[in-house]
């Protein structure tokens, strides 16, 4: 039967990607315009011998021939677009995977649109360790999720959405294809003035967006686990923050194996062991690394730039429990909570002795001592 397809193909060829490698050289051949193999085995990673071995079992099935380059039979054209949700005809969109490099035209007009929906977004919240990216930077994640197979007829979840990366996702394709890509896309984010923000946005563009307010230290709704494609997270700037939130997007992915994109700030050489051995620890493997993909407007515990690592889960089993034990920059590295007045010297507190829990609350409100409101961030104590 036609919905047997992709497992039966995976099990013919003993492919170790499994159903994705199958859906990978199948989005593949309708995206490649020349209808060589070896251009489509190149787009979806595959060598060359096993885009081969897939190849063949599709035509087995009816669902490609090789007439005038590779291409699908009528059937199977009626199929990508039915169970894969492939669109007739595919975007054609260059993705800048460096900061430097230039939009193109069609992404520039998404960015401006995303900007006069980020004009209504909340303050930021630094005891989450928010820190939106820019807008530019959230579209050209949404570019790649799209280049990357991971967006158009998938259920994707993003795990917090301060980046705003869901309005993104739902405007890119509005715009450049008209039409709604993902077939399911859902937020999960903490920070209820984001959910409320994010809901009103969607719906003045109409776009189809789930939000779901949890706070990912709790344990995933169970109707909800297995039940995606490819998730997208920026945690907190913690290995704690990486390792929980890349640990739920693996929980929801069917199978526990698909497409994961993280964004994680630039680290020191023993920090990278850390964190490329919590993703180990859950199945979880980098495919593609983009350093100072990231824009962030502010953002300086990350210098204003991070890098973005293209992930795949292996389906490893994880299981869905509370998370315990600290999280956020706060409670891993109390220190950053100490700022310095530029004025009088006197250092304060986040959070304590009547000092405000946030800088941005410090700086409004004025340094206790003597009104001043710079600060910059210290390392030493002092008493007062």
């Amino acid at each position: 039967m036609k919905d047997t397809i992709l497992q039966d193909v995976a099990e013919a060829t003993s492919l170790r990607e499994g159903v994705a490698g199958v859906e990978a050289l199948l989005r593949a051949v309708h995206r490649n315009e020349s209808g060589r193999l070896a251009d489509a085995a190149r787009e979806a990673r595959l060598p060359i011998p096993i885009a081969t071995a897939i190849r063949r079992e599709l035509e087995k099935r009816g669902i490609l021939m090789r007439q005038h380059g590779l291409a699908f039979t009528e059937e199977g054209e009626q199929w990508v677009r039915e169970a894969l949700g492939f669109a007739e005809e595919s975007l054609s969109v260059e993705v800048p995977l460096t900061p430097q490099a230039q939009l193109p035209p069609a992404l520039e007009q998404v960015v401006r649109a995303m900007e006069a929906h980020l004009a209504a977004a909340p303050q930021t919240d630094v005891t989450l360790d928010q820190a939106p990216c820019t807008a530019e930077t959230s579209v050209r994640r949404a570019a790649l999720l799209y280049r990357s197979g991971a967006l158009e007829g998938r259920r994707i979840a993003l795990l917090g959405d301060d980046d705003s990366v869901a309005l993104s996702i739902g405007l890119f394709g509005r715009l450049l294809a008209g039409r709604q890509l993902p077939r399911r896309l859902v937020v999960f984010e903490i920070d209820e003035r984001r959910v409320a923000f994010l809901q009103r946005a969607a719906r003045e563009a109409d776009l189809a967006v789930e939000i779901i307010a949890h706070d990912l230290r709790e344990p995933l709704p169970a109707q909800l686990l297995g039940t995606f494609d490819s998730f997208e997270t920026d945690p907190p700037y913690t290995i704690a923050g990486a390792s929980l939130f890349v640990r739920r997007g693996v929980e929801l992915l069917e199978h526990g194996r698909g497409y994961g994109m993280l964004s994680f700030g630039h680290t020191s050489p023993p920090d990278r062991l850390k964190l490329q051995a919590a993703l180990t620890s859950i199945g979880v493997a980098t495919t593609a690394l983009y350093p100072a993909f990231n824009r962030y407007a502010g953002a300086s515990i990350l210098g204003s730039t991070s890098e973005l690592h293209e992930l795949v889960a292996t389906g490893t089993a994880v299981a869905n429990a509370q998370w315990h034990g600290p999280l956020y920059t706060a409670e891993v590295n109390p220190r950053v909570r100490l700022y310095q007045c530029t004025e009088c010297r006197q250092r304060w507190e986040l959070g304590n002795d009547d000092i405000p829990a946030t800088i941005e609350e410090l700086k409004d409100k004025g340094c206790p001592a003597c009104g001043n409101h710079d600060f910059r961030r210290t390392s030493k104590r002092t008493t007062r």
